[in-house]
């Protein structure tokens, strides 16, 4: 009988860690500086899904001498399939509804989520993870999930494949630490420092290692033969500081690490998981303290909800979020989407995940709607109107994935890339700047070139009107590291008669390296570093790069556009990035200014 009772242990301190790794995922979404790590708390998510469904069929193997694979997929359905498909139906009717602007990009995103492959989908999309300033998919946070479920269906079949061939658990156990070392190795041989990481940011290849750490953690600490029975104190003493000290480790990752540090792939990942590993092995104990701080009534709450709050968060953020304060704090705003977030994720937990879970899907809706029996009059009309509603929402859903009712483009869409090129001529003989000060102060370059991202883009026209012999490269989500295959395009540019613009760092962190790389192209003339305004994390980080860089060649001059974009909100669209025409004219001039003060010419 105890036994059988330890088999069926429900740790209470698992859903305190998962109630702390959904809060690093909520406040990485919102930018936060202290949870610019935040999205860690996914690689806890993996591996505790590992450890635990592993830890699921070791159990069932050793009682049955097989696995119950059919009672185990019907589970997995039950448990994820409802509660995702009527958030995708809630969103797809409410964008059809209040945002039809963005059913082209929901349309493929809808349909991948709810067939659980929305990280490849993103990936052959070329979906950043990590850019949130082309209108971001409000589903996106789908990715994980679709990783999960793929894992589902997987490996329980690999399992079960090892478990009769090899017999020995050793044997399986060595295998799959090899397949997590080679999914680790993969993350970092497919990762190119400066570039977007989404590539293995979503890959399920890339992110099995997660998993797998939790896999090997249930074959040397299966959850069902956890006992604090015979303990030694110097074991507990063990078991506590090893807790403790991963917990803290935990939080520092939160708050120290970034998405774009190349370490993070190249071995940073990994030691978070193992490092999430051993608090997931500590927590599982019924020894640890740890365990028992983790069990505290709230964080139960939020680690029991967890699904329905990792589900709505991300739609509610991006739906409900003004552009203009994306990066920015409104925190009347912020505590009235967490409060919705909560507020939905109760009503799925008990109305749709629970019932659905326990019950199963033929129960629960044979017995939803008649035991609800506020009164009789209330009881017609509900049988009335939920046909209805349930037609209606039906409708938006079909209507909206297949793009029906997607609204007509009338205007044409700013390219991706461009490249203008006009007949070269000294500026010094034609500017059409509106307010230079005097036909005398002109920096007289024989060329320019400009290269940037989509900040460029919006430059042209005034760039144009400013120097009619300039040259500009321009590209949507270009990172700077692009930018060093771009500038071996334009080597003739590389002389004292010549100015080049760069303007990159809005979509990223770059390293110094690559900075100066690129600057080394463009080493005889003269270099115009335009600094980033651009409400995210990286910002800061980046702009004190591009200022060491100038501080440290005198090629090398810094435009201030953050100093003056910043205290100017109408300059820009209201992604707080992009430039309006006014914003546009007026970092030409900043730049105009630059080069009169570098050639000294007064």
């Amino acid at each position: 009988m105890a036994n059988t009772q330890l088999q069926h242990r429900y740790v209470h301190g698992l859903d305190g860690l998962r109630a702390l790794a959904v809060i690093f995922v909520f406040a990485y979404h919102y930018g936060f500086s202290w949870a610019s790590g935040g999205f860690l708390g996914v690689s806890i998510f993996f591996v505790l899904s590992g450890y635990l469904i592993t830890s699921i069929l070791l159990k069932q193997y050793d009682e049955h001498q097989k696995l119950l694979l059919p009672s185990f997929f019907k589970s997995r359905i039950r448990r994820l399939f409802p509660a995702a498909f009527f958030m995708v139906v809630c969103v797809v009717a409410w964008t059809v509804l209040f945002k039809p602007s963005l059913l082209s990009t929901l349309q493929g995103d809808a349909i991948a989520g709810l067939l659980y492959v929305s990280n490849w989908w993103f990936i052959f999309q070329d979906v950043s993870y990590f850019d949130s300033f082309q209108s971001p998919s409000p589903i996106k946070n789908l990715w994980s999930l679709a990783i999960e479920e793929q894992f589902y269906i997987i490996w329980p079949l690999l399992l079960l494949i090892g478990l009769r061939f090899t017999r020995k658990k050793k044997t399986v156990l060595f295998i799959i630490s090899c397949g997590a070392l080679v999914s680790a190795l993969l993350m970092g041989a497919l990762y190119e420092p400066g570039m977007d990481p989404s590539r293995v940011y979503y890959g399920t290849d890339t992110r099995s290692f997660e998993l797998l750490i939790g896999c090997c953690l249930a074959f040397v600490w299966p959850l069902y033969r956890l006992s604090s029975k015979n303990v030694p104190s110097t074991g507990k003493f063990i078991l506590n500081v090893a807790g403790l000290t991963s917990l803290l480790l935990v939080f520092l990752c939160t708050s120290l690490l970034n998405e774009f540090a190349p370490s993070m792939y190249r071995g940073g990942m990994l030691l978070v998981s193992l490092n999430a590993a051993v608090l997931v092995a500590t927590i599982s104990h019924p020894s640890s303290i740890i365990g028992k701080l983790l069990s505290f009534k709230p964080l139960r709450w939020i680690g029991t909800r967890s699904y329905g709050i990792y589900l709505w968060h991300y739609p509610i953020i991006t739906l409900t979020t003004p552009t203009t304060e994306f990066g920015e704090f409104n925190y009347v705003h912020i505590s009235l989407q967490v409060i919705a977030t909560c507020f939905i994720a109760e009503i799925s937990y008990r109305f749709i995940e629970q019932p659905i879970r326990k019950e199963g899907f033929k129960t629960f809706f044979r017995q939803t709607l008649p035991t609800f029996k506020p009164s009789a009059t209330f009881r017609s009309h509900l049988k009335f109107a939920a046909p209805i509603v349930f037609v209606i929402f039906f409708l938006l859903f079909t209507l909206g994935v297949t793009g029906i009712l997607e609204p007509k483009k009338t205007e044409s869409k700013q390219p991706e890339a461009v490249h203008i090129e006009t007949t070269a001529k000294p500026i010094s003989q034609d500017n059409n700047l509106k307010e230079k000060e005097s036909s005398a102060k002109e920096p007289s370059y024989t060329q320019v070139l400009s290269i940037g991202d989509s900040v460029m883009l919006n430059l042209a026209d005034p760039l144009q009107e400013t120097y009619p012999n300039i040259v500009i490269d321009g590209k949507v989500g270009r990172q700077l590291s692009e930018a060093l295959n771009v500038a071996k395009n334009y080597a003739q540019f590389n002389e004292p008669s010549s100015a080049v613009i760069i303007q990159l760092g809005t979509n990223g962190y770059f390293t110094e390296e690559q900075l100066d790389e690129l600057l080394k192209q463009f080493s005889k003339a003269d270099v115009y570093l335009i600094n980033a305004r651009v409400p995210r994390q990286w910002e800061t980080e980046v702009n004190e790069k591009l200022e060491k860089a100038a501080k440290e060649s005198k090629n090398v001059m810094l435009v201030d556009w953050h100093t003056l974009g910043a205290n100017h909100p109408e300059y820009f669209t209201k992604d707080g990035v992009h430039l309006l025409p006014e914003g546009a004219e007026q970092l030409t001039k900043l730049i105009y200014k630059a080069m009169l003060k570098s050639t000294d010419i007064s």
